[in-house]
């Protein structure tokens, strides 16, 4: 798994709190101390556990005309320098950049343009020691307003941009394409990695999931599968919490998914884990939305790292996942019947368990913290209630050695 995290503007931006997004105006934007901006860095980097960050996501205005001037000023991209240092310092490990547009000048006609301007966003992170671990060409490449940029275009600049990056010694690597949805992703990935020069700048797929089934999915499974490249969902919210769940755990189990990012981390509402309530431009506090604790099932408990070992159920209503790593194992179980189920879970070749902790998520809980459970060598009972995500914590200690062995 490569981890759990979101998009994300800035406070004072005003298109957090509702603004029009090309809102440069920051009387407009929400007033926060570093204080409470530090009590929500906690509540998703610490407390929620999120590694990773997409900052930026609205349209691009670094550069309006061509060889003038860059405009890195407050959210066009410098803001993102505090915001990552923070997080960072509470366990953010990826941060990487996908830009909202390209410039009004770029044309497919000329990659080399836009490589230098790539190349110029890149260094600045560095130049602040925040050297950039992924860089997408552009968020949604097959949505109109991002510019409806083929396959061959982005696949020109990654021929490019590449070997850029090798010559100044970066270790950034490059996402494809993070496009609109997996038919769109799975059209232009094809045209990329069909390609073993462009290939072989290529550390991660992504795609969202707008506009079509989950079940499209498999496209973007399959051409990972090809090339051995992870597989990352990056943008995507849904109203209901608990669909919510299933959809991450069929992203995991049904198409390799090793990384999901909610659409926002906090905003003044919609399709964020975190509400920052306001009166205007005043900040009154915030709060957790059931999203938030969903994901925390998920989120505060599969590390970066843990790698995901199969599971199987007899009951369609359950959908159970299991990560291992350590000394432990970490098991998702969703019970999206309309009645209480008790199972009884055995984890098979693999030491015997000593201990079992829970919390659980439902309809009236929020990571309720539960009882130790008993077990039985490698066998727990447990009671899931109706709709609801119960994570599981399985433990065992490590064999003693003999004597001279």
């Amino acid at each position: 798994m490569d981890g759990f995290g979101s998009s994300q503007r800035l406070f004072d931006d005003p298109h957090t709190i509702g603004g029009p997004d090309n809102s440069y105006d920051k009387s407009k934007g929400l007033v926060m101390t570093a204080a409470q901006q530090d009590e929500i860095f906690d509540t998703l980097y610490v407390d929620l556990g999120l590694t990773r960050v997409r900052p930026g996501i609205y349209p691009v205005e670094l550069q309006p005309v061509r060889n003038t001037p860059f405009l890195f000023e407050w959210k066009r991209n410098d803001g993102f320098f505090d915001y990552v240092k923070k997080a960072k310092a509470r366990g953010l490990t990826t941060w990487w950049l996908s830009p909202g547009n390209l410039e009004p000048w770029m044309t497919e006609a000329n990659p080399e343009e836009y490589v230098d301007w790539a190349m110029a966003v890149i260094r600045r992170w560095r130049d602040q020691g925040l050297e950039l671990p992924y860089y997408s060409v552009v968020n949604e490449p097959g949505y109109q307003r991002s510019g409806a940029w083929s396959g061959e275009y982005l696949r020109a600049v990654i021929k490019l941009l590449g070997p850029k990056l090798q010559a100044e010694r970066f270790n950034t690597k490059i996402v494809v394409p993070d496009d609109l949805n997996a038919t769109q992703a799975h059209r232009r990935s094809q045209v990329i990695l069909a390609e073993p020069e462009a290939r072989k700048y290529v550390a991660a797929l992504a795609f969202h999931l707008y506009e079509e089934p989950l079940d499209n999915a498999v496209k973007m499974k399959q051409i990972s599968d090809q090339y051995r490249i992870p597989l990352w969902m990056t943008e995507y919210s849904q109203d209901d919490p608990f669909t919510w769940a299933n959809t991450m755990h069929e992203l995991i189990s049904s198409y390799d998914v090793s990384a999901i990012d909610y659409m926002l981390g906090f905003g003044g509402g919609g399709s964020v884990l975190v509400t920052l309530k306001h009166v205007g431009t005043r900040y009154l506090g915030y709060e957790r939305s059931k999203h938030y604790y969903v994901m925390g099932q998920f989120s505060r408990f599969v590390k970066s790292g843990s790698q995901r070992i199969q599971t199987r159920t007899t009951d369609s209503a359950l959908k159970v996942t299991a990560y291992t790593g350590g000394r432990s194992v970490v098991i998702v179980a969703i019970n999206n019947a309309p009645s209480e189920r008790t199972v009884a879970c055995t984890l098979n070749g693999l030491p015997e368990i000593t201990r079992v902790q829970a919390i659980r998520t439902s309809r009236n809980e929020n990571w309720l913290a539960l009882d130790p459970i008993p077990t039985t060598g490698s066998t727990f009972t447990a009671r899931l209630p109706s709709i609801s995500v119960t994570t599981f914590i399985a433990a065992w200690h490590d064999r003693p050695k003999r004597d001279g062995n």
